[in-house]
């Protein structure tokens, strides 16, 4: 195994407190679920470059404005990212504009999986795209530079991800993607049983990807690439990409467990128990499940553990948009 350095990409799971009902996540279940206390926050690893605030939904944790500026403090070079599902406007707005005072970057990515009923029925809430829209508005009257629409793929909504990408390019903000996966310990423990048609899956895809490709923005074709990948993964559920999980990212949860992804069900140490982070990165525990994940590769490929991967192998990505972009092919 090659040397390993400190992690440079993470996503903290603040909270698990959710006021959403989705199809592919049962974490809203969890009874009395355990918060991050604000002195973790300083054992952070200083050499993290992103950083993605998520939950259960973090606008419910009750120090997130505080939370956000200790992790500026620890970790000054990180760009921070804060998942919602944007349901509680007020809320939302008054945090931020605590926030953005802290750090006028910081971003946030507003779930939207449909249009109208279809968002509605993957989120469990009665009139949450309404609601979320209501968000992206309001957070967009703060001038905000890093607003972003983040869609979930899944075997219910996949017809439904080009009208979520037309929605964000209309409203002149990013649009991320996702799969619905399954983990044992994140999402609930929820289980995703079936997969998107393939047909329908390889129409939206193709649908994205062309339109990416089409921009002028070197970040678009990146995109463009990523999405592809994801394609190819939901298709064959392997990794398009060595797994960077364990290497150069983690998930860490409300109670402090470090956990190489969402999806990787192996605790390399907790957080709340070890003041000095490198004794958990660098332990023979860590170095042990490392070797277990390139052993015994598990599928995943989510942005936060494909970009160091990207990154790791900018051959493969200069070949590609060289062959889709000047080639056509």
């Amino acid at each position: 195994m090659s040397k390993v350095k400190l992690p440079v990409d993470v996503v903290i799971a603040v909270t698990y407190k959710c006021n959403s009902r989705c199809t592919m996540c049962n974490i809203w279940q969890i009874q009395e679920p355990d918060e991050l206390g604000l002195e973790y926050f300083k054992r952070l690893p200083k050499s993290l470059r992103y950083i993605n605030i998520s939950g259960g939904e973090p606008f419910l944790y009750q120090d997130l404005v505080k939370s956000i500026k200790l992790i500026k403090k620890t970790c000054p070079k990180a760009q921070l990212v804060i998942s919602t599902n944007g349901f509680a406007t007020q809320l939302i707005i008054g945090l931020m504009k605590e926030i953005l005072k802290i750090d006028p970057h910081i971003g946030v990515a507003i779930s939207i999986d449909g249009i109208g009923e279809m968002h509605d029925k993957i989120r469990g809430i009665p009139g949450g795209f309404e609601k979320s829209m209501a968000t992206v508005r309001a957070l967009q009257e703060l001038d905000m530079t890093n607003l972003r629409l983040a869609f979930t793929a899944s075997k219910d909504n996949v017809s439904h991800l080009s009208k979520v990408y037309d929605l964000a390019n209309k409203l002149g903000i990013q649009f991320t993607l996702s799969l619905a996966q399954s983990s044992e310990f994140f999402f609930g423990g929820k289980e995703v049983e079936e997969k998107p048609s393939v047909e329908e899956l390889k129409k939206q895809f193709e649908y994205l990807i062309k339109n990416e490709l089409k921009k002028f923005s070197p970040k678009n074709w990146v995109r463009a690439y990523f999405a592809q990948q994801l394609y190819n993964f939901a298709i064959t559920g392997k990794e398009p990409l060595s797994s960077r999980a364990g290497k150069d990212f983690f998930f860490l949860d409300p109670s402090g467990d470090v956990y190489p992804s969402v999806v990787h069900n192996m605790v390399m140490g907790n957080i709340k128990k070890e003041k000095d982070f490198r004794k958990i990165w660098f332990s023979a525990k860590a170095n042990e499940i490392r070797e277990l994940i390139t052993k015994h590769a598990q599928g995943v490929w989510m942005i936060c553990t494909a970009r160091t991967a990207i990154k790791k192998y900018p051959w493969r990505l200069g070949w590609w948009i060289f062959n889709k972009k000047i080639l056509g092919k």
